[in-house]
């Protein structure tokens, strides 16, 4: 029996709905004149069911593959004869990325990194058995906030995706400066 049998029965009913939104890979593929077939459709599907399952996740809005189908369709490492393998595990590969990362890093971001990664590595096997940081070393967003992260940068992003960073080392203590509707922070200390 399942660990969490609402979890379980989700996921078959999203994955038996979703066939025919996963059928909009052969479009994403297009760009990279790759197809896949509706029984390679049918395997990404039990395949992305697998994958949630194992991780005990429950995926909503656009599915992983449409993210990583759109990033890889134009790699040179894909050939027709492999895409349908090579998709399953940059899938495979995606929700076990996701499933270490922050809920804050992007799946565009994963996808791109995974793009990245299959272009370098040439193989989508290998890429799959890499851990998590070292494909995510392929997107320069998450490489760019690592970075910021390890200068002691404080970091948002708005929600337009505007990035703003801003150093505590250069933020200035005053306990006379004013606080929430004009008052002093001081006010209320007992000297």
């Amino acid at each position: 029996m399942d660990a969490n049998p609402w979890l379980s029965a989700l996921s078959r009913a999203r994955a038996n709905s979703m066939s025919s939104p996963l059928e909009e890979v052969n479009e994403r593929l297009a760009a990279g004149g790759l197809s896949v077939s509706r029984e390679d459709v049918r395997m990404l599907a039990e395949r992305r069911e697998e994958a949630l399952a194992e991780a005990e996740r429950v995926e909503f809005g656009t599915l992983a593959i449409m993210a990583v189908t759109e990033a890889v369709a134009t790699s040179p490492c894909l050939s027709q004869e492999r895409v349908a393998r090579d998709l399953a595990e940059l899938q495979d590969a995606f929700y076990a990325i996701r499933d270490e990362l922050p809920a804050d890093v992007p799946d565009a971001e994963i996808a791109e990194a995974l793009r990245g990664c299959l272009d370098a590595w040439g193989d989508a096997a290998e890429v799959a058995a890499l851990p998590a940081e070292e494909v995510m070393r392929y997107s320069g967003e998450y490489v760019r906030t690592a970075e910021a992260e390890s200068l002691g940068e404080y970091r948002i992003i708005d929600d337009e995706g505007r990035a703003y960073a801003f150093d505590p080392a250069e933020w200035d203590y005053d306990e006379l400066s004013d606080g929430w509707d004009g008052e002093g922070w001081a006010d209320d200390w007992d000297d």
